[in-house]
């Protein structure tokens, strides 16, 4: 089977290249955005790069239609030919390799990988390496981090194993595991942390979580403990974990400056751990980041959770971590993970030694929807 690749200015043009070249029933492997060639890429000029195949036995990835007839002038006409001729160049270069696929060619998936394609290359990798790449990008995780993580696997599996797709999982699962990054459980007897605060973008569920956290120290751990609001902007935020505290009978304090927050800690000093809940912050806003970080430098916690909600997007997640940088979280909460199908999206910020993965949560109940974060528990939710 030839795999030929066909760039355009647009989808379109791209498709009507396709349907051209290899026919209306031709399979599409791989498309995705490039910079164009010659001095536009160098400017910024973007152009679609699909990657195709005549066998129409194969699944395609997108149906090909034959677009619908447009009106072009005489530039448009100049334009197109310009863009013709890049393409025909890159026909003659990708009809010089033969898929590696073989007999395995009719699984649906990305044939040609992000890192690969972009050096004008195919990964050697065989038709079960190749299904269990799709599953990590069916899960959400970069495509770039997916092919690193299937070239380690290629070469340390040897033997039957690396034709094995249940081996090579498997094998997958016990490198992730090795990769991704728990923080400590604040429920350990003897050494948990007196202060704990939580910090992070709205909606979140930063209040709910810290209501967690507290109920457990309070009725499984049975220790004596106090909560903190610094959530003055929202109103329904200070009533939620006030409902809380009553119905925890829990001592409460709602202050909204540095000064009140050592203040409170100190009013609280028969507790034997204390718990505060902070008001979410746009990461985007840095003066209220700032704000945040003076709050947290005059509590002084002995552990501050970032938590972040596992349906945001990768960009979301990053974003988030980038920004509240300053406040110095030591570790992190994923909440929400019962809202996604898999948490592939999150899976380079588990494997961060800085910031590691505490706790998750999965669902409003209070105080059972939060467990300590567990490796094989996270990886299950990856592949």
């Amino acid at each position: 089977m030839n795999i030929k690749s066909f760039r355009a200015k647009s989808m379109h043009e791209a498709l009507e290249l396709v349907r051209q070249e290899l026919g209306p029933d031709a399979a599409l492997l791989h498309s995705r955005e490039v910079p164009r060639r010659g001095l536009m890429g160098l400017l910024g000029g973007k152009e679609i790069e699909l990657a195709a195949a005549p066998d129409s036995n194969l699944k395609s990835r997108f149906e090909i239609e034959a677009p619908e007839p447009i009106e072009e002038d005489l530039a448009s006409e100049v334009a197109k030919s310009e863009v013709e001729k890049e393409v025909n160049d890159s026909h003659d270069e990708a009809s010089q390799a033969e898929s590696p696929l073989g007999d395995e060619s009719g699984i649906d998936l990305e044939a040609i990988s992000f890192s690969h394609s972009f050096f004008g290359q195919q990964p050697s990798w065989s038709g079960p390496m190749l299904r269990v790449r799709e599953r990590l990008i069916e899960a959400d995780v970069p495509g770039e981090m997916a092919d690193r993580l299937c070239e380690k696997i290629s070469s340390t599996v040897a033997g039957e194993s690396a034709t094995d797709e249940a081996a090579l999982v498997d094998a997958m699962r016990s490198q992730l595991s090795q990769t991704i990054c728990v923080g400590r459980d604040i429920d350990d007897r003897l050494l948990f942390p007196r202060v704990v605060a939580a910090i992070g973008p709205t909606g979140v569920g930063k209040t709910t979580t810290i209501a967690k956290l507290a109920a457990r120290a309070k009725f499984d751990h049975k220790r004596r403990v106090g909560l903190v609001t610094v959530d003055t902007y929202r109103i329904a935020a200070v009533d939620q974990l006030q409902t809380y505290a009553e119905i925890m009978d829990l001592p409460m304090k709602i202050v909204s400056t540095p000064m009140e927050v050592r203040n409170a800690i100190n009013e609280l000093a028969d507790c034997q751990q204390i718990f505060i809940d902070t008001a979410g912050r746009s990461p985007r806003d840095e003066v209220q980041v700032q704000q945040l970080r003076s709050l947290i430098k005059a509590a002084s916690p002995d552990e501050t959770y970032l938590v972040l909600s596992a349906p945001s997007s990768s960009r979301s997640l990053a974003d988030a971590v980038e920004k509240f940088a300053p406040v110095a979280a030591t570790s992190w909460v994923l909440t929400k993970i019962d809202e996604v199908g898999s948490l592939g999206s999150a899976l380079p910020f588990l494997q961060n030694p800085k910031l590691p993965v505490a706790y998750v949560t999965n669902g409003q109940d209070v105080p059972h929807a939060i467990a300590a974060a567990d490796v094989e528990d996270l990886v299950a939710r990856i592949v």
